[in-house]
C-alpha cells in the first residue's frame, strides 16, 4: 500500500507534505518523491530509499510551494529506480500524477497513446498522458481527467497537478483517499494519520469520486452515482496516541497498549454488539471472512460460534468465489480487517452483496466498514507497526464478546474481561521477560522454528508463527500437533526449537504430539500456565485468564517475535516485502 499526501491552501504546502508523507512511511514503500508548484515551474524530486533522503538530497524542506503532492511507491509494474518513482509526468512536463493501485487495463490504453513518448515503465504514466492527449483535444482540465478515470480499469485512485491551472485533481477508486479540511487549505490523503497533526475534519471518499481543490476549498463529484452525499466527519483519534513515545519501536509500544485496551472493552457501549449478535441469531450459516492476521480470528470465531451449536466457517478474502454456489440467501456474513481496506475481501464483496454483513474493523470511515449493515469498530486507536497486534488482540476479544451474547450468558464473560488487566500485568514482571529474552537469544540464530498446538492453542500458533516470519524473517511454521505424525514429524531433527502453545483445553492432546517430538530430538519451549518439566525444555509463564486465555498467550508470541528480530538487527516496524494495508491485487 502506498501513501499520497497533497495539499492545496494559502501557506506554504512543503511543511504539510513532508510531515504528511512521514506519517505515512508505516505502510511500507522502496521509493518516494514529490511535485511541488511554486509559481513559476513544476518541481519534481524523487529517488528510490526513503523519504528522508529525498528530503536531503534535494533540500526539499527548504522549498516553498503553495501547492504539491508527495508520494511514497509500493512496485508493481517497474521495478524500483528513480524513473519509475512518482511522480509521474506527461510529455510536456506540466502534469504530475500520483497513482495508488493497479491499471488492468494500461496495456491498451498505451497502445492508443502511441504519439506520446512513455519514460517509464509503469502503468501509472497512462495517467498524465491520457490527460494531456484528451486537452489537446480541446477538453478542459477537469474533463480530461474526468474521462481517464472513466477509463482506467482496476483500483486506480490518483492526484494529478497541472501547472497550468488552479485546481488538483484527485480521483478515488478502489483504494483509498480522504479529504481533510485545514484552516487555511485542503488536503488528500490516502490515509486520515497524516492529517491529524493539522486537522480532525475529513470527508471520508466513495469509489469514483472526483474531488477538485484548490486554495479556496473542493467540490466532490461521483461519476458513476451522482446521488451519493459527502458529510464532513470528526475523526476522534489523537495524533500524539500514535508517537512511539518512549519505545524503541511501535511494534513494542502496540504490544503494551494492549494492557490498557482492556478499559476501553469494559467501558464501550455494547449497542453494536447487542444488535450484531441479533442478527446471527437469525441467520443460518455465518460466514467469517479475513485475510492474513484476520483470517487467524476469523478461525478462532468459527471455532468460537461453533461451540455454540452455530453453523460457522472461516473464509478467507480470495476463497469467497469458490463458495458462490453454496452460499444460501440466510446466510451472514462477518468482515474482518484492521484496515477496512483489505483487497481480497473487497474484490469478493459481491457475493455477499444481497446478505446481512457484520463488520469487525479499525478504521472507521474505510470502505469495508461503510460497505456492512452493522458495525463493531475495533477502537484499538493507530496501528503504526506492519505487524498487527494490538488490532489482532482486539479482535478475539470482540469475538469472545459476540459469542457471550449470542449465548445469552455475557455477565461471567464481562467479569472476567475485568479480572484481565490485573493478570496480564504480571506478563511484565522479571521472569517472564528473562525467560523471553533467554528464548528469543536462542531462537535468533535458527534458520526454522515449529510452532505447536491443538484447538484454540493451534490458532494461536498459526499466528505466533506468522508474526515471527513476519519481522524476523526466520521460516516458522505452525502444526497442529494432534496431526503432527500425519507428514510434519519429517521435519523433526535433532535441535530443532518447537514453541508449544499450551491452552487449558488442549493440554493432554498436545502432550502427546510433543512427546513424539522430544523423543527425536526437538527442543521444546513450552509458552504455558504451568510448567511441565517432563515435556519442556525451557518455559515462558503465560498467567491465568478465565475466558480471555488467549490474550497473555499472544503477548508472549508477540514479545517473542519482537525480541528475535531486534537481536537479529531488524527494523520489526518495517519488515521488507510488507506493507500494512494490502489494498491491491
Amino acid at each position: 500500500m502506498c501513501g499520497i499526501i497533497a495539499y492545496a491552501g494559502k501557506d506554504n504546502a512543503v511543511p504539510y507534505l513532508v510531515n504528511g508523507i512521514r506519517d505515512l512511511e508505516y505502510r511500507g514503500y522502496d521509493s518516494a518523491g514529490c511535485a511541488l508548484d511554486n509559481g513559476d515551474q513544476l518541481v519534481i524530486r524523487k529517488d528510490v530509499g526513503s523519504v528522508n533522503s529525498v528530503i536531503r538530497k534535494y533540500g526539499v524542506e527548504q522549498l516553498n510551494a503553495k501547492r504539491g503532492v508527495f508520494h511514497t511507491r509500493w512496485a508493481t509494474h517497474g521495478g524500483i529506480s528513480v524513473q519509475n518513482a512518482h511522480p509521474i509526468s506527461d510529455c510536456s512536463g506540466d502534469i504530475a500524477v500520483v497513482h495508488n493501485g493497479i491499471i488492468e487495463n494500461y496495456d491498451s490504453i498505451k497502445e492508443s497513446l502511441n504519439t506520446h513518448k512513455f519514460s517509464t515503465e509503469t502503468d501509472t504514466e497512462v495517467i498524465p498522458h491520457m490527460v494531456e492527449e484528451k486537452m489537446r483535444l480541446g477538453k478542459s482540465f477537469r474533463e480530461a481527467v474526468k474521462e481517464t478515470a472513466l477509463k482506467l480499469e482496476g483500483a486506480s485512485s490518483f492526484v494529478v497537478l497541472n501547472r497550468n491551472e488552479k485546481d488538483m485533481i484527485a480521483v478515488k477508486k478502489g483504494s483509498p483517499l480522504v479529504i481533510g479540511l485545514g484552516e487555511n487549505g485542503t488536503f488528500i490523503s490516502s490515509d486520515v494519520q497524516s492529517l491529524l497533526r493539522y486537522t480532525n475534519k475529513v470527508v471520508y471518499l466513495h469509489d469514483n469520486d472526483l474531488v477538485t481543490f484548490n486554495d479556496g476549498g473542493y467540490t466532490v463529484e461521483n461519476l458513476v452515482n451522482p446521488n451519493l452525499t459527502h458529510k464532513v466527519d470528526t475523526v476522534d483519534l489523537d495524533y500524539h496516541s500514535a508517537e512511539k513515545g518512549k519505545f524503541e519501536h511501535y511494534m513494542i509500544k502496540e504490544i503494551y497498549e494492549q494492557i490498557d485496551l482492556v478499559n476501553s472493552f469494559l467501558e464501550r457501549d455494547k449497542k453494536d454488539i447487542e444488535y450484531a449478535s441479533s442478527l446471527i441469531k437469525k441467520a443460518n450459516r455465518v460466514y467469517l471472512v479475513g485475510s492474513g492476521t484476520s483470517y487467524h480470528a476469523s478461525l478462532y470465531g468459527a471455532q468460537l460460534f461453533r461451540s455454540l451449536g452455530i453453523d460457522a466457517l472461516a473464509l478467507q478474502g480470495q476463497e469467497l468465489k469458490n463458495y458462490g454456489r453454496i452460499i444460501k440467501d440466510n446466510d451472514i456474513f462477518i468482515i474482518i480487517s484492521q484496515s477496512g481496506e483489505t483487497s481480497d475481501v473487497i474484490a469478493n464483496i459481491d457475493y455477499m452483496k444481497d446478505h446481512k454483513k457484520i463488520g469487525i474493523i479499525n478504521v472507521e470511515g474505510s470502505y469495508l466498514s461503510r460497505s456492512v449493515d452493522a458495525l463493531i469498530p475495533l477502537k484499538a486507536g493507530v496501528e503504526k507497526a506492519v505487524a498487527a497486534t494490538k488490532t489482532f488482540t482486539s479482535t478475539l476479544v470482540l469475538l469472545r464478546l459476540l459469542a457471550a451474547y449470542l449465548s445469552d450468558d455475557a455477565e461471567p464473560i464481562i467479569n472476567d474481561l475485568k479480572l484481565l488487566k490485573l493478570n496480564i500485568y504480571n506478563l511484565t514482571v522479571p521472569s517472564v521477560l528473562e525467560a523471553i529474552e533467554r528464548v528469543s537469544d536462542r531462537l535468533k540464530d535458527d534458520k526454522s522454528i515449529i510452532y505447536t498446538g491443538t484447538e484454540d492453542g493451534f490458532i494461536l500458533s498459526l499466528e505466533g508463527a506468522l508474526k515471527m516470519k513476519e519481522v524476523s524473517y526466520i521460516h516458522a511454521e505452525a502444526f497442529d500437533s494432534s496431526s503432527i505424525k500425519h507428514g510434519p514429524i519429517a521435519l523433526i531433527e535433532n535441535g530443532i526449537d518447537v514453541i508449544a502453545v499450551t491452552t487449558k483445553n488442549s493440554k493432554e492432546s498436545l502432550a502427546y504430539g510433543l512427546e513424539e517430538m522430544k523423543a527425536r530430538g526437538a527442543h521444546i519451549i513450552g509458552i504455558s500456565e504451568e510448567n511441565n518439566p517432563k515435556l519442556f525444555d525451557e518455559f515462558i509463564k503465560s498467567v491465568p485468564a478465565k475466558s480471555f486465555e488467549f490474550y497473555p498467550l499472544l503477548m508472549v508470541l508477540q514479545m517473542l517475535a519482537y525480541r528475535t528480530a531486534v537481536k537479529r538487527g531488524i527494523n520489526p516496524d518495517k519488515p521488507r516485502n510488507l506493507a500494512k494495508s494490502v489494498t491491491v491485487k
